[in-house]
């Protein structure tokens, strides 16, 4: 069973699981250095949002078979250094929904 109050066993319960790649959030993409994979915001989606305290966990999947986890703090969702494509894949929940406010 799945601890959904840690996010470092949350993490670790979907990176052993199907979300084994960890992604870094760039200014117009996600990048994953152990794939040297750079995926826009056309080429990945969000399945889930976990959030916790000031952290939020995304598991995404892209058209080539990569699935992964993205950690964001509430402030990098909103930073500036990230284009508007970006910024509105990670607020938009899967199902078309805001995430944040």
């Amino acid at each position: 069973m799945i601890d959904y109050e840690s996010l470092e066993r949350t993490l670790d319960h979907f990176a052993k699981t199907i979300y084994p790649f960890e992604f870094q959030v760039e200014i117009s993409a996600l990048y994953c250095a152990r794939l040297e994979l750079r995926l826009t915001p056309d080429e990945f989606e969000v399945e889930a949002v976990y959030h916790f305290d000031e952290v939020s966990l995304y598991l995404i999947s892209s058209l080539p078979g990569v699935s992964g986890t993205v950690v964001l703090s509430s402030t990098e969702v909103y930073s500036e250094g990230m284009s508007f494509e970006m910024a509105g894949k990670l607020r938009t929940h899967p199902y078309g929904e805001w995430i944040c406010s």
